[in-house]
C-alpha cells in the first residue's frame, strides 16, 4: 500500500502503536522500570571495564567540562538501543502479524511504524531520566532540549526506514532475522558509544567508521548537545538530515514493492 494510504489509516496506526506501548511489559511485576534498568546494567558493566579494569580517564565534554564515564556511556547507549532494539522488534512483528495480513486489508508498514514510535516513547522517557541525571552531574542541558529532539526526529526516520527494509526482507529470507543479531553487535561496537570518537589512541580506521557512519553520525550529535553542550556543524547536521531522509526513502520503496506479496510467502 502506498505512504498516502498508511497516512489515512492513522487511527489504527494508533491503536498498533498503543497497543505495543501496553504489552510491551504486561504481567511484568518492574513494568516499565525495565526500559531503565536495561541501560543501567549496561552502564554498571561497561563502566567497571572502562573504569576500573582498564583504569581509562573518562572523555572530557568540550566546552561542557564534564568528566563522567556512565553519563557518557548513556548518551551514546540510549539511541543506539532505540535504533537497535526498534529494527530488531519490527522484523518480528511483520513476521509475527502473518495472521492479520492474511486475513486484513490494511498498510503493513503500521506493523513497523507501530515499534518505532512505542521504542520513541520510550527513548524519551530514558533521555528525560538522563537530563535529570546530566543536570545533577552539572550539565545544564534543558537548553539543549529542543536541537536533541530535532535530532531524534531524522534518527527515527533513520531508524524507520531500515526498519522497513529489514522487516520487508525477513518476509521472504528468515536468515535476516539472525543476521541482524550479529550485525547490531558489530555496529554497537563500530559505533563510538564506549569510546570517543577523537581519542588518538583509537585505530584511524575505527575512528573514520566511528564518525562517519550513519549510527555513528547520529550518536556524536546527540552526544555533541547532551554531554558538550554544543551543536553539531552544519555539515554534520546535512549529513545525518541525507541519511535519514534517504534511509525512509529506500525502506519506504522496498517495503511497497514487496507488501503485496507478504500474505502468499506468509
Amino acid at each position: 500500500m502506498s505512504l498516502r494510504s498508511a497516512v489515512a489509516s492513522r487511527n489504527l496506526l494508533y491503536l498498533l502503536s498503543l497497543k505495543e506501548l501496553r504489552t510491551r511489559y504486561k504481567k511484568s511485576i518492574m513494568g516499565w522500570a525495565w526500559s531503565l534498568l536495561n541501560p543501567l546494567t549496561q552502564m554498571v558493566i561497561f563502566s567497571i571495564i572502562f573504569l576500573k579494569v582498564f583504569i581509562q580517564i573518562p572523555p572530557t565534554g568540550h566546552p561542557s567540562g564534564i568528566k563522567n564515564f556512565p553519563l557518557f556511556f548513556l548518551c551514546g547507549l540510549l539511541p543506539f538501543n532505540f535504533f537497535s532494539i526498534s529494527v530488531g522488534v519490527a522484523i518480528g512483528n511483520v513476521q509475527g502479524g502473518a495472521g492479520l495480513i492474511k486475513k486484513v486489508r490494511f498498510p503493513h508498514e503500521h506493523l513497523v511504524y507501530s515499534v518505532v514510535i512505542a521504542q520513541f516513547v520510550t527513548m524519551l522517557i530514558e533521555f528525560s531520566v538522563l537530563s535529570v541525571a546530566l543536570i545533577i552531574g552539572g550539565n545544564m542541558v534543558l537548553p539543549w532540549l529542543v536541537p536533541l529532539l530535532v535530532i531524534l526526529v531524522f534518527m527515527t526516520l533513520f531508524t524507520t526506514g531500515v526498519a522497513l527494509t529489514f522487516a520487508a526482507a525477513n518476509v521472504f529470507f528468515h536468515d535476516v532475522n539472525y543476521l541482524w543479531g550479529i550485525l547490531a553487535q558489530l555496529l554497537f561496537y563500530a559505533t563510538p558509544i564506549i569510546y570517543d570518537a577523537n581519542n588518538p589512541r583509537i585505530p584511524r580506521s575505527l575512528r573514520l567508521i566511528a564518525a562517519h557512519s550513519p549510527t555513528g553520525s547520529f550518536i556524536t550529535a546527540v552526544r555533541n548537545v547532551m554531554y558538550d553542550l554544543t551543536m553539531p556543524s552544519l555539515r554534520d547536521f546535512a549529513v545525518i538530515i541525507v541519511y535519514s531522509l534517504s534511509a525512509f526513502a529506500f525502506g519506504t520503496w522496498v517495503f511497497t514493492r514487496l507488501s503485496p506479496r507478504f500474505a502468499e510467502e506468509m
